[in-house]
């Protein structure tokens, strides 16, 4: 015989109604024997009131009791806990079928009949245990996960995919500001709050997992808040699958994860996101709900890169969380430039086009925005203690101011302030300037011409040009340097001057750098065949170019297609090399030093000169600027400056090429100076690689 189920627990509670003490008594008996722990109640009423002070497993309730029958005591426990809170078997006698079949009707479980055979009872009260276990643990399952969510902030959400309904918590709802008994209860609900430029990602990423091509549903989006403004949230889900596989239902959470998508985590001020969402709204005539001027405002903190650079990342990221609490300190309403506004909003950011980004809205006048940035530049300029020592930051701004209503968009806003940033930095650290329409008029020919010059990288308008660097005792030319030419189809020849800085900012110098140098290693190979004397060449790089990895790499290899004798190449830089990591620079000049490359100073005396940096620096060449040749017969200081370049250089073994020489008299001064080579429209203007070869076969 097999041995009777104990109990699924052995704390399990189980009441025994029964207003006949010895059948009371007899059923607690073998339930104690079985292990479940019993208590008592001799009638109905009783039984009533121990339940709703109690809190049971089981009742077993006898049908039959004088004071209160079985079937008025299970309707009032109905009206407050159900089948699966509270099992409850009724215990009546063997012919009492209708009885048994109005309380099985009325919410019982269960029965078992008298005399009780107690095997069968067990097993019985051991199934409904069981039951009740399950639907309890579901219960607790359900409980905890819904204190997770509501403890993690996310909101919840059931899409049945048979009847198209979807279910949203309050928290969901919430969330978006939404009333939370509005009625809300389709897919499109979901849809219409999605911002348009997400809304087919979404939508996408959702069927994909329908159609099991993912193992989960997860997609970041903007939605609209009923304050008007675009929330970034994270959607997740998983579908539940029928036997054939097809999506029955999907069912998920809603995250808020604004904070860390549009604030900037070293400041915890906004981030572009955030400042650009703002600007939008505040440009968009349908969702703004007033006219009025503005003005944006774009800082970049002078040398901030440098600092990086010296102090390190850690100095530089204090110094950024510094400047950002005390422009947030200084655009507080209650300050007095508040007065300034007729509304409170201003908004500070972290950018990608600079530093930081301001937008002050409700501007009183025109004068608001100078005034402002005035006040900007002057919290700025505040010392900063770094290590120990107090430093004093300058920052330039660039600066947007209009009406709400001109019409442009938030883009060309930034584009616009852009503009006048780059203005303010070439006036030189510390200033401001004011966008307008001239700027604008300037900023679209720019563009123009950017767009020009990506066409002639593609259609071949550019050329190299090479001027003669003449040997100054006996005037035979030593060598040349090549010079790039843009050949306009409509404005005719552009000047490096012109379109060099441009190939920088638009990210066209690498391929330009690359051609020129490989046209003109290629034009010297053809040189060396017609040729028995030994020709240098001298070929530009921009410090961008230097800056990047590899460019040892991308040197030999040019040298190696072209076959070109590294001894004969000179590379010139210009002295903005001294501000970058001189470690680093020194390593790559080195690398190109010793396979025989030449490194000359372009405009030497103009910049950051230092006799430090050329005694470490592999230097062979300086080329001293033209703004000095051209007024060394004329002016004793500017003789003085060549002299003394010409004294240090011939210390330090590094050869001289005066730039700029226009006339015969300062050919003669620079030969009793001893300069030994010379460069200028004196000897010869920049002419073709056929012109030259000529030059050098006579």
């Amino acid at each position: 015989m097999d041995k009777p189920k104990l109990p699924l627990q052995d704390d399990t509670l189980i009441l025994v109604v029964d207003d006949n003490e010895m059948n009371r008594d007899l059923l607690v008996r073998r339930l104690e024997r079985r292990g479940f722990i019993t208590d008592t109640a001799d009638g109905g009423k009783q039984a009533l009131s121990k339940i709703s002070a109690n809190t049971y497993d089981m009742v077993l309730l006898d049908i039959n009791m004088a004071d209160l029958d079985g079937i008025s005591v299970l309707t009032k426990v109905r009206e407050t806990q159900d089948t699966t809170q509270l099992p409850i078997i009724m215990v009546s006698a063997r012919d009492a079928s209708e009885s048994i079949a109005e309380a099985i009707n009325g919410g019982a479980n269960d029965y078992i009949t008298k005399p009780i055979d107690f095997p069968v009872a067990i097993a019985r009260i051991n199934t409904q245990l069981e039951v009740y276990n399950a639907h309890k643990s579901l219960r607790e399952s359900e409980e905890r996960y819904a204190l997770a969510f509501r403890g993690a902030n996310d909101g919840l959400w059931d899409w049945n995919i048979k009847d198209g309904s979807v279910y949203y918590s309050d928290r969901w709802k919430e969330m978006l500001g939404l009333d939370i008994n509005a009625k809300f209860d389709t897919p499109d609900d979901w849809f219409n709050l999605v911002h348009p430029e997400e809304l087919e990602k979404l939508k996408q990423a959702i069927e994909t997992h329908l159609l099991g091509q993912s193992d989960a549903l997860e997609q970041e989006y903007r939605a609209l808040h009923s304050d008007g403004t675009f929330r970034w949230v994270l959607t997740r889900g998983v579908a539940s699958r029928g036997a054939d596989g097809q999506a029955l239902r999907i069912s998920g959470s809603q995250t808020d994860v604004t904070r860390s998508k549009v604030y900037d985590p070293i400041t915890s001020i906004p981030n572009k996101f955030l400042f650009m969402d703002r600007l939008e709204w505040l440009l968009d005539k349908d969702r703004r709900k007033r006219l009025g001027r503005y003005a944006v405002f774009l800082i970049h903190i002078d040398r901030l890169e440098e600092l990086r650079e010296t102090l390190g990342p850690v100095a530089s990221e204090e110094v950024v969380v510094t400047l950002a609490h005390r422009l947030m300190d200084s655009l507080r309403t209650e300050d007095s430039l508040s007065r300034m506004f007729e509304a409170e909003a201003t908004t500070i950011s972290r950018h990608d086009n600079a530093d930081f980004a301001v937008l002050a809205e409700g501007c009183r006048d025109e004068t608001t925005a100078p005034k402002l940035a005035e006040r900007l530049r002057q919290v700025i300029n505040k010392p900063i203690q770094i290590d120990g020592k107090n430093m004093v930051f300058t920052a330039s701004i660039g600066i947007v101011a209009g009406a709400m209503d001109e019409g442009l968009e938030a883009p060309d806003v930034i584009a616009h302030a852009s503009s006048a940033l780059v203005r303010a930095e070439r006036k030189g650290p510390g200033n401001f300037e004011l966008f307008d329409k001239h700027m604008q008029q300037r900023a679209i020919s720019r563009l123009k011409m950017e767009t020009d010059l990506r066409r002639a990288v593609a259609d071949d308008e550019l050329a190299l040009h090479y001027q003669p660097i003449v040997k100054l005792t006996d005037g035979s030319i030593a060598g040349c340097e090549a010079l790039a030419r843009w050949r306009h189809p409509k404005r005719g020849n552009i000047p490096p001057a012109e379109f060099i800085p441009l190939a920088e900012e638009s990210g066209l110098i690498d391929v330009i750098g690359d051609w020129v140098l490989e046209e003109a290693c290629t034009q010297h190979k053809r040189w060396e065949e017609h040729s028995e004397k030994p020709i240098d060449l001298s070929v530009n790089f921009s410090l961008l170019q230097m800056q990047r990895d590899g460019v040892e790499d991308r040197v030999m290899d040019i040298l190696n297609r072209t076959q070109m004798d590294p001894n004969r190449l000179k590379i010139e830089i210009t002295e903005s090399i001294f501000m970058e990591d001189m470690e680093r620079i020194n390593g790559i000049l080195t690398n190109l030093n010793n396979e025989g490359i030449g490194i000359a100073i372009d405009d030497f005396g103009t910049g950051y000169s230092s006799l430090q940096y050329l005694s470490k620096l592999p230097i062979t060449h300086l080329k001293i600027d033209r703004s000095f040749v051209g007024d060394v017969s004329s002016d004793v200081a500017a003789q003085a400056i060549v002299q003394s370049t010409l004294l240090m250089a011939q210390s330090l073994g590094i050869q001289v090429v005066a730039e700029g020489i226009e006339t015969i008299d300062q050919e003669a001064l620079l030969k009793v100076l001893k300069a030994e080579y010379g460069q200028g429209y004196h000897f010869w203007r920049p002419i073709s690689g056929d012109e030259f070869a000529g030059l050098i076969k006579g």
